[in-house]
């Protein structure tokens, strides 16, 4: 078929111009994710100024690790800002999962490398699982999580962005993952590696509170409905939680 009045960009222009190779461009087609436009007499694939268009979108969506199935379905929807900001918006809590769970396997070594250097054995079965279990975790679920009118005011003074909120998260996982471990590798609450652990524990929650008892409520009421977490968090704090509060009495007893 032949469209007249546009240009036509045969497939190795195509991918010359964009970077992917014809292989590529041949199997979008196939697929359904950029299809050409039309065949030349002679039987070759031809793309438009809009076929060129649509790429730049692949390209982007490619790059932001979007499934091909996914672009598909994105390029068939309608284009509507809302649509691109919620689409994108889900994508980012995506890429933080992958990010942070990089950053598990981070808290995992040096918690590790903490007990070593303290003569202890690191509890390499627990940490492999809380490394496989916390690697499922669905972070999104927690956008149907639904806060009290006060809790939505006390995070939104504290969250300003959702890099706020992800910081917290890390910390809060961080350390409860060396605290589990420490836990296992019979590490005493009154060592310095984990009178450390308890004062950047303290740290991270003056700093998402301000010191304000009742903004402390706030996260409170989120904890003691730990049945409606992720699986996978629920396991890590209960496995955290009682050597973080006596390594916790202890801190607070030498500050006083």
């Amino acid at each position: 078929m032949k469209i007249i009045g546009e240009k036509q960009i045969s497939t190795g222009e195509v991918a010359k111009i964009s970077g992917l190779t014809i292989r590529t461009l041949q199997h979008y087609d196939n697929i359904g994710v950029l299809p050409a436009s039309g065949r030349t007499e002679g039987g070759r694939r031809f793309y438009t100024e809009k076929d060129m268009i649509q790429l730049e979108h692949i390209i982007f969506y490619r790059g932001l690790g979007f499934s091909l199935n996914q672009i598909k379905r994105i390029l068939a929807e309608p284009k509507t800002d809302k649509n691109a900001d919620e689409l994108l918006s889900a994508q980012k809590v995506m890429l933080y999962n992958q990010i942070y769970n990089i950053q598990n396997s981070i808290a995992a070594i040096e918690a590790s490398q903490e007990i070593i250097n303290a003569g202890k054995t690191p509890p390499w079965t627990l940490l492999a699982t809380f490394m496989q279990s916390l690697g499922t975790v669905d972070l999104t679920i927690w956008g149907n999580y639904e806060f009290s009118e006060e809790q939505t005011e006390v995070f939104e003074e504290h969250f300003q962005t959702l890099d706020d909120v992800m910081d917290f998260y890390n910390t809060w996982k961080r350390l409860s993952i060396k605290s589990a471990a420490f836990n296992e590798a019979g590490i005493m609450p009154g060592e310095a590696i984990a009178q450390t652990l308890a004062m950047e524990w303290t740290e991270m929650v003056q700093k998402v509170t301000g010191g304000n008892p009742e903004h402390e409520q706030a996260f409170l009421a989120v904890d003691n409905q730990r049945e409606v977490w992720n699986p996978a968090e629920r396991e890590l704090i209960e496995k955290a939680e009682p050597f973080l509060e006596e390594a916790l009495n202890i801190y607070y007893q030498k500050q006083e």
